[in-house]
């Protein structure tokens, strides 16, 4: 039996973490390809741009999921103690909080709302002074609508 040592263990880590890594983009790669055929078979356009909506939504998902394994990293590196080592934590933790923020800033503001300002009580007479002319200026239109409405009727009655 073959005792297997810490350093030779070192040594074979880094090889076969580089293999699953290529066999992981293999893998993607090829369900992105069958993703975009069934697209492409069902009749959608896979090259259709995403909304800006999207594409902020992906940039604040990929800027938490970064952020958050970036803070994994940096507290299981802490259990070593405080060292240079700590980089390899906090690039990814601050990378992920600079991609939330850009997508946070590049997010589009809020329309405003139209502030109605209404007078606060008006007096009964003037009120009704009000309705007189709002329903005056409502009955124009509807006689000229109707107006409108026998002219097109009048026209399609016509045989050429």
């Amino acid at each position: 039996m073959t005792n297997y040592s810490l350093v030779s263990m070192a040594m074979w880590l880094p090889i076969i973490l580089t293999a699953l890594a290529v066999i992981l983009a293999i893998t993607l790669r090829w369900f992105s390809y069958k993703e975009r055929m069934a697209l492409i078979a069902r009749g959608f356009d896979p090259d259709a741009e995403k909304t800006p909506e999207e594409k902020l939504k992906m940039l604040l998902a990929a800027g938490i999921i970064m952020g958050l394994v970036g803070l994994a990293v940096t507290i299981a590196l802490l259990t070593i103690g405080i060292g240079i080592w700590l980089l390899f934590g906090l690039l990814p933790l601050f990378l992920g909080l600079a991609l939330v923020l850009t997508a946070l800033i590049l997010r589009p503001g809020k329309p405003k709302a139209a502030k109605d300002e209404k007078p606060a009580e008006p007096q009964a007479a003037a009120w009704t002074q009000e309705a007189v002319v709002v329903e005056a200026e409502e009955e124009e239109p509807q006689e000229e609508e109707e107006e409108a409405v026998e002219e097109e009727e009048d026209e399609e009655d016509l045989p050429f």
